[in-house]
């Protein structure tokens, strides 16, 4: 499958998602947060923007589009890359929470917005889709917290993850308690029935 066919098929998902939203409000609160592992150096952004420029070479560019492939970083942003989102989101929705995702008594309380979405790495949008992944902008009000560095550094358009590494989670203050004991019993739960665990959630509960 050529490149081209790729970002038709990337787009066509993303039209008929939109026919299909799910509110922040009908996710139970343990799941209400992005969780993320990599973040983009100057060089993986700038290969990122010249990738997408390159792809939307005979394409219809909104100002999203525009918004990205012009953007310079500032001091106080960071790109990451998101996994499946739990909810569907707009641009300028905003966290204060971050915290490692395997070790949720590690964690710090900053405000942050959501200010840019590239829908799977691919289509510069304003939305943040629920069960894709994305590249995020986060602006912070406070400078970037040294917990973001944990995240593995990318520099290149590939993977370059190494075996083993720090997930780091974003969600609000008023939900951490719930999502964090939530995680804590799941971990109990996976040492105590391997792969299984979840058959005992409700058990255990």
């Amino acid at each position: 499958m050529s490149l081209q066919e790729i970002l038709d098929q990337t787009q066509n998902l993303y039209l008929t998602k939109k026919l299909h939203m799910r509110n922040e409000e009908d996710c139970p609160k343990t799941e209400r947060f992005l969780f993320s592992d990599t973040y983009l150096s100057e060089k993986g952004i700038k290969l990122s923007q010249d990738a997408i420029i390159k792809r939307f070479t005979n394409r219809n560019k909104n100002e999203f589009y525009q918004k990205y492939i012009s953007w310079k970083r500032n001091e106080n942003e960071i790109i990451v890359f998101t996994m499946y989102t739990y909810a569907d989101l707009k641009l300028n929705k905003e966290f204060d929470c971050i915290f490692n995702y395997d070790n949720p008594d590690e964690f710090v309380f900053e405000k942050f917005t959501i200010t840019q979405s590239i829908y799977e790495g691919w289509i510069p949008t304003d939305t943040v889709d629920d069960g894709h992944k994305h590249l995020l902008v986060f602006s912070f009000e406070n400078g970037i917290p040294k917990i973001l560095f944990k995240l593995h550094k990318e520099e290149t358009l590939g993977d370059t993850r190494p075996k083993t590494y720090t997930k780091l989670g974003f969600c609000n203050q008023k939900d951490f308690e719930i999502i964090a004991n939530n995680l804590k019993k799941r971990y109990l739960l996976k040492e105590k029935y391997g792969l299984e665990y979840w058959k005992y959630v409700d058990d255990e509960t």
